[in-house]
């Protein structure tokens, strides 16, 4: 086996602090297949966007252990280095919420995960981009889109999901009226919106929502759906819409695109892969093919051309 250089980024908070525990026998597994492992512990939230950008060029592989906030600040760190300088990103799903570990096909099952990594081989995947932003699987605007940045993190470590759902009890019974004007790859559309949700993989909120697309994570392309504003029955719609499994109603809009600039007003707040990024204006395009990323086979089947 060739000798890599790999080191292990992890979030300290997530898992509720149990992480730390495991990381013995992490070390122990790539003893055993020859191979050292550096390691380096988040000190803050997004310390890890520096410590990855600093550290990318150093790096074969980086191993990212905890939720999606911690992914997503490892790919914004990566990203800002040219594309032959970025490591190989490993997956190890330990938060509360893991939206793009299971999309990826990857278990909780550390020894599995990490034997994967060691000797398999990673595939090129599409990496988005909102305004400064980089994110991996979705951005939205709306109804319930505030809960993964509005509850405390000492909720979530307490409560786990049922922290989410509270919040998302309340969040439901507010009216958005989002007026935005779109213009994509095919043209534009301008109207006043409940929700949107832009995804590449068919999953959001710890919900698959098999639905919503056919699209694929090494397409260049991003699909977004812009679910309107009823007159009537506008918590039915939105219960519905993810009961339903992502399933499009007929006068909601449904796009496929490179790219997307919009026009927002500032209190439209946006976030992406469950953290805030900005308010208004945004113009998002998709990075083909950007970052290596460990995969299980039958997600490389079915999101994978």
């Amino acid at each position: 086996m060739i000798p890599l250089k790999y080191l292990l980024l992890y979030n300290p908070v997530s898992g509720k602090g149990k992480f730390k525990q495991k990381i013995a026998k992490i070390e122990a597994i790539f003893s055993a297949y020859g191979q050292t492992l550096d390691i380096y512990e988040s000190k803050f939230q997004g310390d890890l966007i520096n410590v990855s950008y600093n550290k990318a060029k150093d790096y074969d592989v980086f191993l990212v252990a905890g939720g999606d906030g911690t992914l997503h600040e490892v790919l914004n760190g990566v990203m800002r280095e040219d594309f032959d300088k970025r490591p190989c990103i490993s997956i190890l799903p330990y938060g509360t919420a893991n939206d793009s570990a299971a999309i990826l096909g990857i278990t909780k099952n550390l020894k599995k995960t990490i034997v994967r990594t060691l000797i398999e081989k990673p595939i090129l995947v599409d990496i988005n981009q909102a305004n400064a932003h980089y994110f991996i699987y979705t951005l939205a605007a709306g109804v319930l889109t505030k809960i993964s940045y509005d509850v405390s993190r000492t909720k979530v470590k307490k409560y786990g999901y049922l922290a989410y759902f509270m919040a998302g009890v309340k969040d439901i019974f507010k009216r958005y009226r989002l007026h935005l004007d779109i213009t994509h790859d095919h043209g534009h559309v301008k109207d006043e919106y409940l929700l949107v949700l832009a995804l590449s993989g068919n999953r959001v909120g710890g919900m698959f929502l098999n639905k919503f697309s056919k699209s694929k994570l090494n397409d260049g392309l991003l699909e977004m759906r812009l679910i309107k504003t009823p007159k009537l029955f506008r918590v039915f719609k939105v219960l519905y819409f993810f009961i339903s499994f992502g399933r499009k109603f007929k006068q909601d809009v449904h796009l496929q695109s490179s790219f997307y600039s919009i026009k927002a007003p500032e209190d439209v707040v946006w976030n992406t892969d469950g953290e805030k990024i900005d308010c208004g204006d945004i113009e998002i395009k998709v990075h083909k093919e950007a970052i290596r990323m460990f995969v299980s086979n039958r997600r490389k089947k079915k999101y994978f051309y």
